[in-house]
């Protein structure tokens, strides 16, 4: 008798947890309805506020949110609220067309950290070929797995090194399928930050970045992050820019 109780319970939780997560869902959409509409009725800065509310919850519509906000940062000319958003689509899916505005809004405002690189290209053709290339890569791997699946089954020696080889090709698998995720960008959004020799305020200053440029960052110790900018490997002030998500 108790069991059965107990799963009623736990039905009912279930039911009503889903119930929930479906209305704030159907919740959201109204609101990025309502901010749709306004938005096609030029009203951009009541649209603003809604879309940047729900811009964390709505993860479907999210590259949709961030060109509208782009937009709107654009007419209100605020140009590196309009970089941050289209870095933060760039950083997903680099884009051709996405990363030609970038460097057309960085060559206008003089930054740096906008222009179309070799890994824009590469990040092009892997985003290009990335279903095609990592489903052959699977395949691959399942051929191997089931390899040594057989010589299990008919109690052949497996060696040690055909395992090693095995991990290491799906550690690779892992890498390309995870590898626009090994870039971190950032965007200077003080006045001024100081590219420093060394994790220091005492370290000698490689370059002073404006607001509004682009780093590519990897580490974090402190108050101080490890960034690359043109050419050079410096450390910059946390407080000094904004995460690219």
């Amino acid at each position: 008798m108790q069991v059965r109780h107990l799963n009623k319970i736990i039905y009912f939780s279930f039911f009503l947890l889903a119930f929930c997560q479906t209305a704030y869902s159907q919740i959201d959409r109204k609101q990025i309805k309502t901010a749709d509409s306004l938005f096609q009725a030029n009203r951009l800065l009541e649209a603003e506020k809604i879309y940047r509310l729900n811009l964390p919850k709505a993860l479907s519509e999210s590259e949709n949110i961030k060109l509208k906000l782009a937009f709107i940062s654009k007419a209100k000319n605020d140009y590196v609220r309009e970089l941050y958003f289209l870095s933060s689509i760039h950083a997903k899916e680099n884009s051709y067309a996405i990363a030609k505005r970038l460097e057309e809004i960085g060559a206008r405002h003089n930054l740096t950290g906008y222009e179309i690189t070799l890994i824009d290209q590469i990040e092009w053709i892997y985003f290009a070929l990335f279903p095609y290339i990592t489903g052959i890569l699977l395949i691959l791997g399942l051929y191997g797995v089931t390899i040594l699946i057989l010589k299990f089954r008919r109690r052949r020696r497996i060696r040690k090194v055909q395992i090693s080889y095995l991990l290491a090709y799906f550690l690779l698998v892992l890498i390309y399928a995870n590898f626009p995720g090994f870039l971190h960008y950032g965007i200077i959004t003080t006045d001024k930050a100081y590219l420093r020799e060394f994790a220091s305020a005492a370290a000698p200053v490689k370059q002073i970045l404006k607001k509004g440029n682009r780093i590519n960052y990897w580490n974090t110790k402190d108050v101080w992050v490890t960034c690359f900018q043109d050419g050079q490997i410096g450390y910059i002030k946390a407080s000094d820019y904004t995460p690219i998500d």
